[in-house]
């Protein structure tokens, strides 16, 4: 997998897990939209979407929860239409998003979960971030 998409997943994953409390009000509200959007587009059902809405690991996670991650990191204008990285932006993603954590730790991380395999896009996204959650709150 491309070292670049591991680089836009890493800043992801971390920040759909650690809200910034210096966000506006409005900045959140829009994220929780993209989040929304992603979820209805997905056709996802109300209880996966529950726990997605709430950062929480979905077990046994169909198609569509996986490809969640994509979905929202394309509308997040990380990702182009055609899931290449966004490296400016995943910076400046990154930076607002993991002040809190040092980064030697996302190093680390991002050296141990890139090791990911998958066949698609959705797939690598999906365990990259689960990798990275696991990560972070350990």
């Amino acid at each position: 997998m491309n070292v670049n998409i591991l680089a836009v997943v890493l800043c992801l994953g971390l920040a759909l897990y650690e809200p910034v409390a210096s966000q506006s009000a409005a900045d959140l509200a829009a994220y929780k939209q993209k989040q929304d959007s992603c979820i209805k587009e997905l056709n996802i059902g109300a209880a996966e979407a529950a726990l997605l809405a709430t950062d929480k690991e979905v077990a046994n996670p169909s198609e569509a929860v996986k490809c969640y991650h994509s979905c929202l990191y394309k509308k997040l204008g990380l990702l182009t239409a055609d899931s290449k990285p966004i490296n400016d932006m995943i910076v400046k993603f990154a930076q607002q998003r993991f002040s809190s954590v040092p980064a030697d730790k996302l190093k680390s991380l991002l050296t141990s979960c890139g090791a990911t395999k998958a066949a698609t896009t959705c797939d690598y996204v999906y365990t990259f971030e689960m990798c990275m959650v696991k990560g972070v709150k350990a």
